[in-house]
């Protein structure tokens, strides 16, 4: 048999083709439609795009381990991005093509993760199965499942979804043939993607592996659990590079807080029960436009099979009481109980990111039902049916006749509840014709599974597309973004869009991202503000935007003789403006407590930070020498603040430059003097004057050091904190894995 005859008959071939075949038909009318430019709505326009550019830009310039100046006011490379791309194989195809062609490749990068996803479940389905091509249907169930619809606005879960099958086809192999090969460098591979959602992962490989295995004896157990739990080890430590300092990043991060009230545990609210509902019943909707029980929420609450819901899961937990039933069961009841759900992710808001893998556990019940015989499921499957059709009546009912607080019941869309509702009666009346009609086999089941994985998904990102801006207005300012650069690196763009500062690649003020360095969010606590996601407008105060460097702005119509140049895109011109800013580094001759800008009226403290640096009330007196504690009463807090810029020693700090390893600048005073540098406070910096270590003080999240007088050449050079040693801990461990497959490879050779 030839290469060529072996690749047809091969049925992961087969399942490869249908996924692409499903996935050019769900995306291809879009990408033709932009022409090419692919968008889709809010996070993916104005996270992912600009973040997959951003982050090819950091890396060229400083490296894993370096800094952005890109993501709000500067954020590490690796903190900002290892949650979104960095360690996805699929951004590291983008790098093969300059930065600005993402929108163009990434519609075609999506249809290769539906392919991969379909290809990586197949071949973890067909384990458990006597006739390979079921595992067909099961990688197209999973791949297309509402889990991946619902997600289509978050690019970088797709990873996940991708890779995930690959951990339990490892722990399979290592149990059963003691093969740990694939185990560790699946665990290499999803702690590498993406350090949240490898948590949840890890979590779930406990519980599947408590469930899904039995062993002889005790001594049993404990020996393949202590051998599990060190290629575990290996496959963390080969991602150590990543992973640690992620998780060193992320244990201060304000959204990483953990939750265990009694209602974080129980659903306390019907709504909430009746939203998982709907993401267990219905297929999945676009998160910004939900047609019932919420009217918008960012959860990733859906995992509808196409064609079957739950139907096919329902039957097989009726039938069997084996170890799969028992993850279904388990799988359910953490879906309505979050003392149980909340567990993948350590009780933080979990927003049902696990779902995923309850997606796959019912796409395996499918397949197992789907190769019986027809006969053996009939009674269970019956009550599968009848059981989804019931729960579907009483949704309704619920949505229908409660009220929210204005009065109106919980159904904001009718005209979407009746497609999806149809979608779904439809899709149960194909499967009891498929168990009524003994003549219908698999070329029914695919074809129709097929076309209910292409009707959902093709519709969620249909309405993800409605909700969004459209493409040729979007492409405009990409256009514009592309060409912008600042005249001046000592000062920043005062405009918050990701798109400007990081297609740009420019500092900027971009807002939209929870992944910032830590310190900022200490800063802006110095204005009460408080937000996990996006960042304080820096226009909201008078003076705040000056403070911190934003001396350009774009414009889209000309307001006075303060252009510094034009930009051109589809018939239409932007402008590059110039107003009154401190650079990025001034000098202060005074410093105030916490305590007491607190004690100051918000919107005049970004004038009082413009006069004196704010410290700790603790922070010790050595390090302010030299500097005035000026009192509340002596700050000038009505006059103007562009007299205010004009009043520091401006032309005593010269050749600042800024690059992805730190900054530098020189210095000229004739006595010392403290600059203020608007730059997140961070651990990973390090200071030298003349190649001489320098402290650094944290002025209210931003950065303080103290200048001798003369002539100056201050360095701050920046790395990763815990990245250098986490490196070396993964070169080590690789060179471990290597060892123990040759010593795998040998022995398998002597036995032969």
């Amino acid at each position: 048999m030839n290469l060529k005859t072996r690749i047809l008959k091969n049925q992961t071939f087969y399942t490869s083709i249908i996924a692409a075949i499903i996935g050019i038909l769900s995306f291809g009318y879009f990408i033709i439609q932009g022409h090419g430019f692919f968008t889709i709505c809010e996070d993916f326009n104005e996270q992912q795009i600009p973040f997959t550019a951003g982050l090819h830009h950091a890396l060229l310039d400083g490296g894993f381990s370096g800094w952005s100046w890109d993501v709000d006011l500067g954020t590490s490379t690796l903190q900002a991005f290892s949650f979104y791309e960095l360690g996805s194989p699929f951004f590291w195809i983008t790098m093969l093509f300059p930065a600005h062609f993402f929108p163009y490749i990434v519609g075609f990068i999506y249809i290769l993760k539906y392919i991969l996803a379909a290809l990586f479940a197949h071949l973890y389905l067909k384990r458990f199965l006597s006739n390979e091509k079921f595992a067909t249907i099961g990688g197209i169930l999973y791949a297309f499942s509402g889990f991946s619809s619902i997600n289509l606005m978050y690019y970088h879960f797709h990873d996940v979804i991708v890779f995930f099958p690959l951990l339990l086809i490892g722990l399979e192999l290592l149990v059963e043939k003691k093969d740990y090969r694939l185990f560790i460098f699946s665990i290499f591979i999803n702690a590498t993607l993406n350090y949240f959602f490898f948590i949840g992962e890890a979590i779930f490989l406990i519980i599947y592996y408590l469930l899904r295995f039995r062993f002889d004896s005790v001594s049993a157990f404990f020996k393949t659990t202590f051998r599990t739990i060190l290629c575990g080890i290996l496959g963390v430590s080969m991602a150590a590079f990543i992973f640690i300092p992620s998780v060193l990043y992320i244990s201060q991060n304000p959204r990483s807080g953990m939750s265990f009230g009694f209602t974080d545990c129980f659903y306390t609210n019907i709504k909430d029960v009746l939203f998982s509902l709907k993401g267990l019943l219905l297929p999945a909707e676009a998160m910004t436009q939900i047609s019932s029980v919420y009217a918008s929420k960012f959860y990733s609450t859906g995992v509808y099979i196409p064609m079957f819901g739950i139907t096919l899961a329902i039957a097989y937990i009726i039938k069997n009481r084996d170890w799969l039933s028992r993850i279904l069961i388990f799988c359910f009841i953490g879906s309505f109980l979050p003392l149980f759900g909340k567990l993948f992710y350590l009780y933080t808001d979990s927003q049902m990111r696990w779902w995923n893998m309850f997606a796959l556990m019912m796409a395996l019940a499918c397949c197992k039902i789907l190769e019986t015989d027809k006969s053996v499921y009939a009674k269970a499957s019956k009550i599968g049916l009848i059981t989804n059709l019931v729960l579907i009546v009483l949704f309704t009912g619920f949505v229908y006749f409660l009220r929210n607080e204005d009065g109106t019941n919980l159904i904001y869309s009718k005209k979407h509840f009746i497609v999806y509702m149809g979608i779904t009666l439809l899709g149960l009346c194909a499967t009891f014709i498929y168990f009524k009609c003994t003549k219908l086999f698999y070329r029914y089941l695919l074809i129709s599974i097929s076309v209910f994985a292409f009707i959902t998904t093709f519709t969620t990102l249909y309405v993800y597309k409605s909700t969004g801006k459209p493409v040729d207005a979007y492409k405009q300012q990409y256009d514009v973004a592309r060409q912008i650069a600042l005249p001046d690196s000592a000062y920043r763009l005062n405009n918050a869009s990701n798109m400007f500062s990081m297609v740009s690649h420019n500092s900027g003020f971009s807002t939209f991202t929870s992944t910032n360095a830590n310190s900022i969010d200490e800063f802006e606590g110095l204005f009460d503000y408080y937000d996990t996601v996006n960042g304080l407008n820096k226009n909201t105060y008078e003076g705040l935007a000056a403070l911190l460097g934003g001396k350009y702005y774009i414009a889209e119509e000309p307001n006075g003789d303060n252009i510094v140049t034009t930009y051109d895109s589809a018939d239409k011109t932007y402008y590059l403006m110039e107003t009154d800013a401190l650079p990025i580094g001034f000098t202060v001759n005074n410093y105030i407590t916490k305590s007491e800008l607190a004690s100051i009226p918000v919107e005049q403290r970004a004038i009082v930070l413009m006069q004196a640096a704010v410290v700790d009330d603790n922070c010790p007196s050595s390090l302010l020498s030299g500097l005035n504690h000026i009192s509340i009463n002596e700050l000038e807090l009505d006059g103007s603040f562009s007299d205010l810029i004009n009043s520091h020693e401006l032309d005593s700090i010269s050749n600042f430059i800024k690059d992805g390893n730190g900054f530098s600048c020189n210095t000229n005073f004739k006595e010392d003097t403290f600059i203020y540098f608007s730059v997140p406070y961070d651990e990973g910096f390090t200071a030298t004057i003349n190649d001489q270590s320098a402290p650094i003080i944290n002025s209210g999240g931003m950065t303080l050091i103290k200048v001798p007088s003369g002539e100056n050449s201050i360095v701050f050079t920046y790395v990763t904190p815990g990245f250098n040693a986490s490196l070396y801990l993964s070169i080590f461990s690789w060179i471990v894995f290597i060892a123990l497959i040759i010593t795998q490879i040998r022995r398998n050779f002597l036995k032969k």
